[in-house]
């Protein structure tokens, strides 16, 4: 009898152990593997998120529609085929 009770506890305190042991991806066990390490970019990125929104943008409007009309007035001119020729119409228009 004792040999059986001896089986029965065995078992179940083996499933016992395994119900509450954790699953790890991989069968990687060891916490030096899981651990990751948070990169700058992650804690600026996570510092950003928590710092309060501030009610004016970084850039203000008139300077914002400054430079996309500027980045517009650059497509409107042709691509030299060289930077000679570049440099040659820029010196000609002084």
């Amino acid at each position: 009898m004792n040999k059986t009770l001896l089986f029965f506890v065995t078992v179940f305190m083996s499933a016992f152990s395994y119900a509450d042991a954790e699953q790890y991806d991989y069968g990687l066990s060891s916490p030096g593997l899981l651990s990751q390490h948070e990169t700058t970019t992650e804690r600026l990125l996570k510092q950003q998120r928590l710092a309060p929104v501030t009610p004016e943008s970084e850039l203000s409007a008139q300077l914002y529609v400054d430079s996309q009309i500027r980045i517009g007035e650059t497509f409107k001119t042709a691509i030299p085929d060289s930077l000679q020729e570049r440099a040659d119409s820029l010196s000609e228009g002084d």
